[in-house]
């Protein structure tokens, strides 16, 4: 039996060898860090509540806070989206990250970290009898080796962690704020992660030429931004690359990518690992049908497109839209939705990961005449 390789040992990695091991198979995870949480506190760990019950993820234990709305800010205008129930966690990516290792070890996958295989190396594996994942990141070597179709849209964000005391009005709203002053092409953030901790960020398209740190910084000088951090003590920040489109083709012969690897992230916030997650069960399933019953492995693309694609392309639509338009028009719009009542409608009817089923509840409850 052929046996099957993943390359990275992120949050996508780890549930995809947790999976496949699952399913009875032989896997091997590869990766250079030393340690699964090593670097974990360079992504964000707002994870929406519905996404994560349904990902399979050992995370309860992580959960550092819960968030049950937001404020959008635009301009002059500002869109409120609070509820009673929790709608999101912010987890803490290190203990989620040693959590979903200890849960594939004892399914039975092998891990080999301190490991970093070169392209060379990657390449050699591909001996007719490995089935090769590429589960390692916007900057995929597995990609490289084996001369998969580039990623075509990046966002490059820059996030800090604060320590403060009085600064947190309310640990259950997150503030996103809209203005190409700062964000050109995505969003500033604000997220509690406790009475006394917060994290702030920004996210740039690679387009705007523009360092993210230079986009930090202007948008900790946004007067409410600023307002916000007045009191808080900077504990450290990071930089990150995230891919807001995915890779024409995503399965090569015996070769897979899945999460950031192959583009399957939200245009919308940057957020890879629910959709990640979900293609990486795709890939499992396409791995373990092709063993057992000799179904051909490229059908991994048409599998996963079909159950996450439309979704993930209104997210890049939905990019695309307010990357566009200008802060003015922006004003006007939540304006007029503010007065046709979006904000009790996204309180009611919203879902940070699925635009399909958002727009169905629109039109089922005779919202859209």
């Amino acid at each position: 039996m052929k046996r099957v390789v993943i390359i990275g040992a992120g949050i996508i990695g780890l549930a995809l060898a947790k999976e496949l091991a699952g399913y009875g198979l032989e896997v091997t995870v590869y990766d250079g860090k030393h340690s699964v949480d090593e670097g974990s506190d360079k992504a964000s760990g707002i994870l929406s509540k519905r996404g994560l019950e349904l990902s399979g993820l050992s995370y309860k234990d992580c959960i550092v806070n819960r968030l049950n709305g937001a404020r959008l800010h635009f301009g002059k205008q500002t869109l409120n989206v609070k509820t009673e129930k929790t709608q999101a966690y912010i987890v803490d990516r290190g203990l989620l990250a040693k959590a979903n290792y200890d849960a594939a070890v004892d399914m039975g996958a092998i891990f080999k970290l301190g490991k970093r295989l070169d392209l060379s190396a990657i390449k050699d594996m591909d001996d007719g009898n490995t089935i090769i994942i590429g589960a390692d990141g916007a900057v995929s070597n597995v990609a490289r080796a084996f001369s998969f179709p580039s990623i075509k849209d990046f966002v490059l964000t820059y996030k800090a962690e604060y320590e403060c005391t009085n600064c947190i009005e309310d640990k259950g709203m997150v503030d996103l704020y809209f203005s190409r002053n700062f964000a050109n092409g995505f969003f500033g953030w604000i997220a509690p992660y406790s009475d006394s901790t917060l994290e702030a960020g920004v996210g740039i398209t690679e387009s705007s030429k523009r360092h993210s740190m230079e986009a930090f910084s202007a948008f900790t000088k946004n007067r409410n931004v600023d307002k916000s951090l007045a009191d808080a003590r900077l504990i450290k920040g990071h930089a990150s690359i995230i891919p807001i489109s995915s890779r024409s083709k995503t399965v090569n012969g015996n070769v897979l990518l899945v999460g950031d690897a192959a583009g399957q992230t939200k245009a919308t916030t940057g957020g890879g690992i629910i959709f990640g997650i979900a293609c990486a069960k795709v890939a499992a399933n396409s791995v373990y049908m092709n063993l057992k019953n000799d179904r051909r492995l490229s059908l991994y693309e048409k599998d996963w497109r079909r159950s996450y694609g439309t979704d993930l392309k209104m997210h890049n639509a939905l990019h695309k839209y307010y990357s566009m338009v200008s802060e003015a028009h922006m004003e006007r719009f939540i304006g007029i939705a503010k007065a046709l009542g979006a904000e009790a409608f996204f309180a009611k009817y919203g879902d940070m990961d699925s635009p399909t089923l958002m727009l169905k509840r629109f039109f089922l409850r005779g919202l859209a005449k």
